[in-house]
């Protein structure tokens, strides 16, 4: 297969799976405490990706997924 394609699914199914992941422990060990905390994180993704992300955990589970697909596509020998 080609690493473009390898990369690209890996990065997608990760993408899913991690956010799963990280969303179940953000909504296990959230307290009511952190919501100007959590405000601050939505602004500040918000700013980061231009508007087109407002989650943190959405923008975490997109780097998370990007460097270990890019690792995965680079430790894979292609013929």
């Amino acid at each position: 297969m080609n690493k473009y394609i390898i990369f690209t699914i890996s990065l997608v199914c990760l993408y899913f799976i991690l956010n799963l992941i990280i969303g179940s422990i953000v909504n296990a060990v959230f307290q009511p405490e952190w919501l100007t905390a959590w405000s601050k994180g939505q602004e500040l993704t918000g700013t980061v990706t231009f508007g087109l992300l407002y989650n943190p955990i959405d923008l975490i589970s997109l780097v998370l997924s990007f460097v270990i697909s890019a690792v995965i596509t680079s430790k894979i020998k292609y013929t």
